[in-house]
């Protein structure tokens, strides 16, 4: 049997050959952050998406797979992409005030303005903390993905360990018994998985 060679087979760059994004600690620029409701919950929360910045170990990481994906519909990885809880609850304040925190922190003479728009806050240097996540495939295989974990102030995030693994089934395990050779997982470090809707419940 033979097949037909697709029309875009020569311009698809398959996930091996980029340089897989080391765990832990980077340096980081916020590319965008907007509003974001729940289509199940309702809730709302802020949608942040990243960049390793220009100073750090790998510079422009997912800028440079966004600007070398050729699908028509690429959007911005969701390995940099975190969802900020802006429910009233205790724990979700908390989370909202390290997330504004770690940014003034990183920022000189920056203080967040709570009466202007969070446009303000696009271009603004952070910390990044980045950690394995598993999740089941199509297949059903069982994989971990790289996935920004935490905000820190960039003074922080020098040696700063490795974030626990989260499990599929929501549980968490640290990441020196995760990586024993007998728990090795295949690592997708640029899943495409869409976001959950739960996890903003």
């Amino acid at each position: 049997m033979i097949i037909n060679k697709p029309n875009k087979y020569e311009e698809v760059q398959v996930n091996s050959e980029f340089e897989r994004l080391e765990l832990g600690g980077h340096k980081g620029i916020i590319k965008n952050v907007e509003e974001y409701t729940s289509t199940i919950s309702g809730n709302t929360s802020l949608k942040v998406e990243v960049d390793t910045a220009l100073d750090d170990k790998q510079p422009k990481y997912f800028q440079e797979q966004y600007d070398n994906n050729t699908d028509m519909n690429k959007k911005w990885s969701t390995g940099a992409t975190k969802y900020v809880s802006l429910k009233e609850d205790e724990n979700c304040v908390k989370m909202l005030k390290g997330f504004i925190t770690a940014v003034e922190n990183s920022n000189n003479g920056f203080e967040y303005n709570w009466d202007k728009d969070i446009d303000q806050l696009k271009g603004k240097k952070v910390g990044l903390v980045f950690g394995l996540e598993e999740y089941e495939d199509q297949e059903g295989k069982l994989k971990t993905a790289t996935k920004l974990t935490q905000f820190r102030s960039l003074d922080k995030i020098d040696n700063i360990k490795i974030p626990r693994v989260k499990l599929l089934d929501g549980t968490f395990v640290e990441y020196e018994e995760y990586s024993k050779p007998s728990n090795k997982i295949e690592n997708d470090f640029d899943t495409t998985v869409e976001i959950d809707d739960s996890i903003l419940d």
